[in-house]
């Protein structure tokens, strides 16, 4: 019962009567981040830019991307070789479900050869600077812009929509319960809601200017051999 929530809280014990851990082994054969797809039911799954999911009656089931085809979100996050763009992205995960370390490093480690930084490998596929003196839509204007440029509008405009607050518990009292629904929040909300939308659609155009196929219903794009990532939150997912 004690490795088992030191391992939920992200913790690996430091030794093991094992020559490998077991936790090692797994990841070294690329099955900790994939140990939970055979639970997985996409034709009954909600999807947005980021993971699908479903419930199952004890508890939800989600996976990130498909294999062969990587979330646009993690598509983003995963332009360029940027280290705080990584971790963000780990950090958009957690708020949706939580996963310790090793599971992260598993699934970076499989995927590395095919996400990391591929946008910067992609920038000579895409159309030719000179195209901007006679772009004027946002659309004949997207795919021009540098990878690294399109990393940036992409992870602000999702760090601005899930901003998460630093509060656990949020006031409950009547004025501020009146103030948190105030028109200036409500629309600032709005705003950065539509923002990420627009830049979803940039990045999809960007992606297919430099011949990648974007599955616009499922926001994922054609990645060989990406691996998805599984999971399963529930309170018997770790050994």
């Amino acid at each position: 019962m004690l490795d088992r929530l030191i391992r939920s809280l992200g913790y690996v014990p430091a030794s093991s009567n094992a020559l490998v851990p077991r936790t090692a082994a797994l990841s070294a054969n690329g099955d900790l981040h994939r140990r939970h797809a055979d639970g997985f039911d996409r034709s009954i799954a909600d999807s947005d830019a980021l993971c699908s999911w479903h419930a199952d009656g004890e508890g939800f089931h989600y996976a990130v991307g498909r294999d062969d085809w990587a979330s646009l979100a993690v598509a983003g996050f995963c332009l360029t070789d940027n280290d705080e763009c990584r971790a963000w992205l780990n950090e958009a995960i957690r708020v949706r479900f939580w996963l310790t370390h090793d599971v992260f490093a598993s699934w970076h480690a499989a995927n590395q050869p095919v996400l990391h930084g591929f946008g910067v490998r992609r920038e000579k596929h895409g159309p030719e600077q000179r195209a901007l003196l006679v772009a004027t839509a946002e659309h004949e204007v997207a795919p021009l812009v540098k990878a690294n440029e399109m990393a940036d509008l992409f992870a602000l405009a999702w760090k601005r929509n899930y901003l998460a607050s630093p509060f656990q518990r949020l006031g409950n009292s009547t004025p501020f319960n009146r103030l948190a629904v105030h028109h200036t929040l409500r629309f600032a909300a709005q705003t950065n809601e539509h923002a990420l939308e627009r830049v979803l659609e940039w990045l999809a155009l960007w992606l297919e200017a430099r011949g990648m196929t974007v599955d616009r219903r499922e926001q994922l794009v054609y990645m060989p051999g990406y691996q998805a990532l599984y999971f399963r939150s529930d309170a018997e997912q770790w050994p």
